[in-house]
């Protein structure tokens, strides 16, 4: 792969991670891990993030120096018929890994910020985006996350140092006190949040790697982890007992800050910033759905592709509000068992995909040099 092929480089991979894989966890996930452990809840959420830095640390050591990329492996390995069938199972993944955080999105943004007369149509324009970013290159994340990282950091910070002299940290205690059971449970239950290499498998082969890059993608994945860790510790410890109920941690973290009585929601500013980094952070599953279909049907308008992803998400949201609670059941099951497959697993036997394909593609040259010279 020539370089002018690359569409990524390893520093926007980095602020990729750091802009906007913890933002998705900004909001229902904290309550949801509550509900199951209580105050060992950041140890649920500690183990989800440790499964996804494992897998990150494998696929950037084992694939750092890979010529080809997610697509090449899968037809090298498995043919064309075969990695069309993988690609559809990973457009279903990346279909509903969009509902959950969509539909909290939207309910947050029609019953915070629009208390007074919540509708479907306030979250239109975010769609509008969507469309709009589902036509373009891969290399407008890269840019997209150039620009992005310093909101996602300047509106956490706000909301952190607002809230940090709330904490009762001594509500964390005593550790382990819900048992293994709930511990693994609330893991389980919210790791439909989590499974992020599943974003990574398809930057490999789209970045030039150079020497000690794996260390900067290590570091950025470490601040990720960092900043959503200590959002939920704060979450805990501010509202221990009834914090399962507060359905909208973003909003709520904050609030009771002294200097907000005196100053008003100064806060808001921070829960703006993050939701315009939220607003890309969504529309990211959505693209990987178009970058997929694009593979498999090879269409040659660009439009096609974001007019059935799009236009399923937006239907899906309007025709299924009302069964949006059986939804969030099932894919905090089932879902969360899926996520563990195509995100952890599944991306785990990548570099035995690539060594294989390496392989095909060699024992292929070998054989048309044979007939040529027959």
């Amino acid at each position: 792969m020539t370089t002018d092929k690359y569409q990524l480089k390893t520093r926007q991979i980095c602020l990729f991670i750091i802009a906007f894989l913890p933002i998705t966890k900004l909001f229902m996930m904290p309550s949801i891990a509550t509900k199951f452990a209580n105050e060992d809840m950041w140890i649920s959420v500690f183990i989800n993030l440790l499964l996804d830095f494992t897998t990150i640390f494998i696929l950037t050591i084992t694939c750092r120096n890979f010529s080809a990329n997610f697509f090449e492996i899968l037809e090298n390995t498995f043919g064309k018929i075969g990695s069309k069938i993988i690609l559809c199972l990973y457009f279903f993944v990346f279909f509903i890994k969009a509902i959950l955080p969509l539909e909290e999105q939207r309910d947050y943004i029609e019953y915070t910020l629009y208390t007074l007369m919540p509708t479907i149509m306030y979250f239109l324009p975010f769609f509008i985006l969507a469309f709009y970013l589902c036509t373009k290159k891969l290399r407008v994340i890269g840019r997209i996350s150039d620009v992005m990282w310093i909101i996602t950091i300047i509106g956490f910070t706000i909301l952190i140092v607002l809230s940090f002299g709330n904490a009762d940290f001594a509500a964390l205690l005593p550790f382990g006190a819900n048992g293994l059971s709930g511990i693994t449970k609330g893991a389980y239950k919210t790791f439909l949040w989590f499974g992020d290499s599943i974003y990574f498998i398809f930057f490999i082969g789209n970045y030039k790697y150079s020497k000690g890059d794996y260390k900067k993608i290590f570091l950025a994945f470490l601040t990720h982890t960092f900043m959503v860790l200590l959002f939920s510790i704060i979450f805990y410890t501010i509202f221990t007992s009834i914090a399962f109920r507060q359905r909208f941690a973003l909003t709520e973290i904050s609030k009771y800050t002294t200097v907000i009585n005196n100053i008003g929601r100064f806060d808001f500013l921070g829960i703006m910033m993050i939701l315009l980094s939220n607003l890309f952070a969504l529309s990211f599953p959505l693209y990987f759905c178009c970058l997929i279909l694009n593979r498999i049907f090879e269409f040659k308008q660009k439009w096609i592709s974001p007019t059935i992803t799009v236009g399923l998400h937006l239907s899906f949201m309007f025709f299924f509000a009302q069964y949006y609670a059986t939804i969030e059941s099932l894919l905090l099951g089932y879902g969360s068992l899926i996520f563990f497959v195509f995100g952890n697993l599944l991306p785990l036997i990548l570099p035995l995909l690539y060594k294989k394909s390496f392989k095909n593609k060699s024992y292929n040259k070998s054989k048309e040099y044979l007939n040529e010279t027959n």
